[in-house]
């Protein structure tokens, strides 16, 4: 029998594992120091073994008076090095209870089966190439700030020039990380962040290592007590970059922070070092930027007042709305592009794209170029709501009565087509371009048509489906068609097609408000062309069942536990239970202060939900997996399953901005 207890701990506080020799013993694990992932350090255990002995002998012990049976234990010690393990098990590695050769040591430590002696050689510690040997440092990283797509910060400077060996020293005693050391020995520093300790040197004692900090010159010391001098011509700072949209939104938030968060390589990437500070510049460099002649209107706030490439001036650049869904914040109030109180929001929402002087000439009227004609007038511009026009509807505009000469427009998509019946195309207000769009010039009148022009609308293959009734509407879903007949002429009906459009606005396709071809018709179905016959043997556009009753197969061991069913389609997901009762002597139940009673454990199951319609008002996870109709989608995972829950994600049967959270992943059965 073999049993192995944990034995006296000193202290050790430098965390750097570059070791080249296996066989020395790395510093000694200590309770008081923080440990993270990759981490090696030695512990020393006793080893007792029991072996048979003579009962007769007089070194075995026979405290009975037995004749057969004897045993003798002897105990000897031995020291292992043990790593720090990867994962969320690595929190453990600090904790007390979970120390190296401890009852749950095996948790948080993974230890090395050779046995170590004498003290392990330190490999130099990797040095910082300079990011650009040009250029100083940026500015150093502010907790909470807004943080741009490749916007660089520094951490630990900006550094001071001292001159190397003509310099009085400089002496900064700190007590923090740092190691205990034989006299006059020289010492990496430690790795608990090593991209901002670059050398070591002996303190004046001989006995302590100094380590130059992230403050320029200064230098550290185990105790505090001791000064530590060493002439330096420059301390570095370390650069770091932000990443790339939509990640870049995490930059600045509570545990990203570049070299220290949880998170911070998620978003952030190291560049390398650098010392001084970059000079200020008083204006941009226009050498670098586009002249875009003359200077669009300025910013103004307001809801939807931008779309995607619209452009403003301010203080003489020109900047461009940024694609959807950044579009979104060009025209709210905070977003101004270069805010006037220091802010950055704004990078969000514009680029800046050049530089202007002066203004945009005006134009008098369109050149009526007769290569740009659209043919007839369309009715004139008429004032009224926001439902009065839908997309794709066209108006002419008279710009002159002598001669007569006319422009026509097209409304746009929703939901700038609800700014059609309230702003003339040409009424010169800002929010006259938000619904129009100018297709040319145009002369006399378009002729009536009483009903679509089916040889200018395309034949949807298959026949048609069932016609659109408003008490039926149940189950419709995004991509669902329906017939809808404009001409019931005998012998010569005449159907057209919608279908159910993709995204949130799919609800309205349920709701009478939105009959196809009504008022709002276009903010749920879309023109798919005209049909002819019938589709068999489907008799209404409907939802995907998805029954149960279906027997839960042993994967599903929160089902299969329990004897209930599941339905047809369905996937697998970890339920995580904490708070789970366990013995406290078993190997398997955390007990770090020695309990007997009242010990819990977390447990991870498989369960085996249905997957459902997917719905805006869900909250939804990374792994959760919802369907259109029968197809399914899967969240991503981070940081992308954030998105998950933004009705604007929602997946679609069709290309959209959605890819951004779901995985298309198959039919269901």
């Amino acid at each position: 029998m073999i049993k192995i207890n944990s034995i006296a701990l000193t202290a050790a506080l430098c965390g750097f594992s570059g070791y080249a020799d296996a066989a020395g013993c790395h510093p000694a694990f200590n309770g008081g120091t923080t440990y993270k992932s990759g981490d090696t350090v030695s512990a020393t255990s006793t080893v007792e073994t029991t072996t048979s002995c003579m009962c007769s002998d007089a070194s075995c012990p026979n405290p009975n008076s037995q004749t057969t049976g004897c045993e003798v234990t002897t105990t000897t010690t031995e020291k292992h090095n043990y790593s720090c393990v990867e994962g969320p098990n690595s929190a453990f590695c600090s904790m007390s209870g979970f120390e190296p050769a401890g009852q749950y040591s095996s948790q948080a430590w993974t230890k090395e089966s050779a046995v170590c002696s004498g003290v392990a050689t330190i490999t130099a510690a990797p040095i910082l190439a300079a990011w650009q040997t040009d250029s100083g440092c940026p500015d150093a990283y502010v907790s909470g700030k807004a943080y741009g797509p490749d916007d660089t910060v520094s951490v630990g400077g900006p550094p001071v020039a001292v001159a190397a060996g003509g310099g009085p020293p400089v002496s900064v005693s700190l007590s923090t990380y740092c190691s205990y050391s034989s006299p006059g020995v020289m010492h990496n520093c430690p790795s608990i962040f090593p991209a901002q300790f670059t050398e070591a040197y002996t303190c004046d004692d001989g006995y302590h290592i100094c380590c130059i900090a992230s403050s320029p010159g200064s230098m550290v010391s185990n105790t505090g007590g001791e000064t530590c001098t060493k002439d330096v011509a420059a301390m570095t700072s370390v650069v770091y970059e932000c990443a790339a949209t939509p990640n870049n939104l995490f930059c600045g938030m509570s545990g990203y922070e570049p070299g220290t968060g949880q998170y911070w390589e998620n978003v952030w990437t190291l560049l390398g070092s650098c010392s001084g500070t970059i000079s200020p510049t008083t204006s941009p460099a226009y050498t670098t930027l586009t002249d875009q002649n003359g200077c669009p209107d300025a910013w103004e706030a307001g809801v939807n007042k931008y779309k995607e490439s619209d452009k403003v001036a301010k203080g003489g650049l020109v900047y461009q709305c940024n694609a959807f869904p950044y579009s979104g914040f060009c025209g709210q109030t905070g977003y101004e592009p270069n805010a006037d109180d220091g802010t950055e929001f704004w990078k969000q929402a514009w680029t800046v794209i050049g530089y202007c002087s002066g203004t945009i000439s005006p134009t008098q009227s369109p050149a009526f170029d007769s290569a740009n004609s659209v043919g007839g007038c369309p009715d004139e511009w008429v004032s009224g709501v926001n439902t009065s026009y839908e997309e794709g509807d066209t108006v002419s505009i008279t710009v002159s009565t002598t001669p007569e000469r006319k422009i026509a427009y097209t409304c746009k998509a929703w939901p700038f087509s609800g700014f059609c019946g309230m702003f003339a195309p040409n009424s010169g207000l800002p929010d006259d371009q938000q619904g129009w769009t100018m297709i040319g010039n145009c002369d006399g009148t378009i002729s009536p048509t009483q009903a679509p022009a089916f040889t200018s609308l395309p034949l949807v293959a298959g026949g048609c489906p069932t016609d659109y009734d408003e008490n039926n509407l149940d189950g419709i879903e995004a991509g669902d068609q329906v017939s809808l007949l404009v001409s019931a002429t005998t012998g010569d009906e005449r159907r057209v097609v919608y279908e159910c459009k993709a995204g949130a606005v799919a609800a309205y396709c349920t709701q009478k408000a939105f009959v196809p071809g009504g008022d709002f018709s276009s903010m749920a179905w879309t023109l798919k062309g005209y049909c002819d016959g019938t589709i068999s043997p489907t008799q209404a556009p409907t939802a995907y069942t998805n029954t149960g009753g279906q027997t839960a197969p042993a994967t599903c061991e929160v089902e299969a536990a329990a004897v209930t069913t599941i339905n047809k389609c369905f996937y697998e997901k970890d339920v995580k239970t904490t708070g789970v009762s366990c013995t406290c002597s078993d190997s398997d139940c955390p007990n770090p202060n020695g309990q007997t009673t009242g010990c819990t454990k977390t447990t991870v199951e498989t369960s085996c939900p249905s997957v459902d319609a997917y719905s805006s008002s869900a909250t939804y996870e990374a792994g959760d997996v919802v369907r259109i109709g029968n197809a399914r989608f899967k969240c991503k995972a981070w940081p992308h399953y954030l998105w998950c829950s933004n009705s604007a994600y929602e997946p679609s049967l069709e290309a959209g901005v959605w890819t951004d959270a779901w995985s298309e992943i198959g039919d269901c059965p």
